[in-house]
């Protein structure tokens, strides 16, 4: 059965781009006007292992590919391959480990966003209702992010998917229904943008309360590719996620969710790694689109959601500014933002 046309969901935060142009602004890929987006602090050095699932042709599993800057090219990937859970017994689904060892590398739980990582999806451009793809959603395929301080101990973010059904085997996903889970963000030369992670989220997981996974001496991520067919389950109710429908009370999920995306593919299947890059500490919240500038393209963005509550159209997180987060973009929100106008980052130039 084919997931169809779903309404927007409330996870809306944007990626991260990996470019801007010369005028700080974020930008394609352009040798000529375009160059890394200097958020980016760090890009993957090192794989510290990689163990794609059976049938991964071997043209897509050079993971020399997965270092270094973003380049907005799906054939720049390392491929984790897909698992076929109707025919065979499960089998553990493709990974791959990052590891940031070198002292100026390690990841830290700083302000704002953490680190992003970029798969090789893009957006549908026409509906075809056989292959399960909806214009305007995007074809990627997801992966579980998970971190670690000793390889032997990782912390597994915690994620949230709404996609009501089985996609196809190209199918499509709406991408505000997904938050919490690698690959929701297109990445294409002309819109080459990574899935942010901000270690805080991990601060209460066990492995986190025990000691086990320091999030100030990250060491290790790690990539696990979610198979799409249903067998794979988010967090939703687990971890506690308020459930937008659920609105004002705001209860928590119901239950945890199965996580669709497209299924069942081959060769280059599953998750495919382009990059991973590591980000420089965003002290301004109210830099909303992340260009290192509090300024009147942030402004337009926060008036957009004006008295807006979290699950209702065009809610923006990253709007949600005041250090009690709660649930609408109200004065207290305001507040922030204009204490922090025209406010820079130490990284924009």
């Amino acid at each position: 059965m084919l997931a169809g046309v779903v309404p927007a969901g409330p996870y809306t935060e944007p990626g991260i781009s990996g470019y801007v142009g010369d005028d700080g602004q974020l930008a394609g890929v352009d040798p000529n006007n375009s160059r890394v987006n200097p958020i980016f602090r760090d890009w993957a050095r090192k794989v510290h292992r990689y163990s794609p699932s059976p049938g991964v042709a071997l043209m897509w599993q050079d993971t020399s590919l997965t270092l270094g800057p973003a380049t907005g090219d799906k054939l720049h990937v390392a491929s984790l391959g897909d698992v076929d859970t109707d025919i065979t017994p499960l089998t553990p689904p493709g990974e791959i480990i990052i590891e940031f060892s070198d002292h100026d590398n390690i990841i830290s739980d700083k302000a704002g966003y953490d680190f992003a990582v970029f798969e090789n999806g893009f957006v549908v451009i026409d509906t075809d209702p056989s292959m399960g793809s909806v214009a305007g959603e995007m074809f990627g395929e997801l992966a579980y992010v998970e971190v670690a301080t000793d390889p032997n101990f990782f912390a597994r973010f915690p994620s949230v998917s709404l996609t009501p059904g089985r996609t196809g085997v190209q199918g499509s996903v709406e991408v505000s229904n997904v938050y919490n889970l690698a690959g929701k963000h297109s990445n294409e030369v002309n819109n080459c943008t990574g899935t942010p992670f901000d270690l805080s989220d991990l601060s209460d997981h066990p492995l986190v309360l025990s000691g086990d996974v320091d999030l100030n001496n990250i060491k290790y991520i790690r990539l696990v590719d979610v198979p799409g067919g249903g067998y794979y389950f988010d967090e939703a109710n687990s971890a506690g996620y308020p459930d937008p429908d659920t609105a004002p009370e705001y209860n928590v999920y119901g239950s945890d969710h199965p996580i669709y995306d497209a299924w069942l593919t081959g060769g280059s299947g599953g998750f495919d790694l382009e990059a991973l890059g590591v980000l420089n500490e965003q002290e301004f919240i109210a830099d909303i689109n992340l260009d290192g500038l509090v300024d009147m393209f942030d402004f337009v963005l926060f008036a957009s959601v004006w008295q807006v509550n979290f699950g209702e159209a065009n809610w923006i997180e990253r709007c949600n500014l005041a250090e009690q987060n709660d649930t609408v973009i109200d004065v207290m929100d305001l507040n922030v933002f204009v204490s922090q106008w025209l406010s820079q980052e130490k990284w924009r130039h």
